[in-house]
């Protein structure tokens, strides 16, 4: 017999999940509020969140009219990668990144296909798609991490806009590639499985909303002469 699963558990997951279906509305209109002092992969950011504001309306009226938004899951993993793999194309300054991102960006698309409409399904989750993509944005906040260490800047990290990001992809993706790939239809660990994707999601939301709110801004002088002085 399935275990119960309590109202308040309930109640905290649906809260978590319309928190961070909507919560990307509050970046989307900062970002446009800031558009002009914004750098390019900020831009291409507040077009991510603009993707995630669209997908939610369009989510929600699946779910009442087609009782069913699995097949959202194959288009929201291929335009989120190659947004924020566009926002990294930008920010990367290594000339073997450049060449080969755009050639990985189709093989990746290739895949997505092939998991909507071979592999999986169009109505299953995309399981070889979503590995792949947690394995490619891994590399590319690595890879941004290391460039931002070999630049040696006597500056605050969290003032650097895709430093902050790559933070927050790094706590979505790895926090939540388990639960996406061990996810059940239904049951107990179903719905603590979202909760980890939501509540790792809206981590990140609040670290990238953060970034859009300093990109573009001086860094305050008291916390450059700090991080000279370490």
């Amino acid at each position: 017999m399935p275990t119960p699963i309590p109202e308040w558990l309930e109640v905290l997951s649906r809260v978590l999940n319309r928190a961070s279906m909507f919560g990307v509305l509050v970046p989307t209109v900062l970002g446009l509020w800031r558009w002009r002092s914004l750098s390019k992969p900020a831009r291409i950011v507040v077009g991510y969140f603009a993707f995630w504001s669209a997908d939610a309306f369009v989510d929600m009226w699946s779910r009442k009219v087609l009782h069913t938004n699995m097949y959202l899951f194959h288009v929201t993993v291929l335009v989120e990668t190659w947004l924020l793999g566009w926002a990294y194309y930008h920010a990367l300054r290594q000339p073997w990144v450049k060449r080969w991102l755009p050639v990985v960006g189709v093989v990746f698309t290739l895949v997505c296909l092939a998991d909507a409409f071979w592999w999986s399904g169009i109505h299953r989750p995309n399981v070889y798609a979503r590995a792949l993509q947690v394995m490619l944005m891994l590399a590319l906040v690595l890879l941004y991490f290391e460039q931002w260490l070999l630049q040696l800047r006597a500056l605050n990290p969290w003032y650097d806009f895709m430093f902050v990001v790559s933070v927050a992809q790094a706590i979505y993706y790895a926090g939540s590639v388990t639960s996406y790939l061990m996810k059940k239809e239904k049951g107990f660990a179903n719905l603590w499985m979202g909760m980890i994707i939501d509540g790792t999601y809206l981590i990140g939301l609040v670290l990238m909303t953060l970034a859009l709110w300093r990109d573009g801004r001086p860094q305050p002088k008291t916390l450059s002469h700090r991080a000279v002085s370490t």
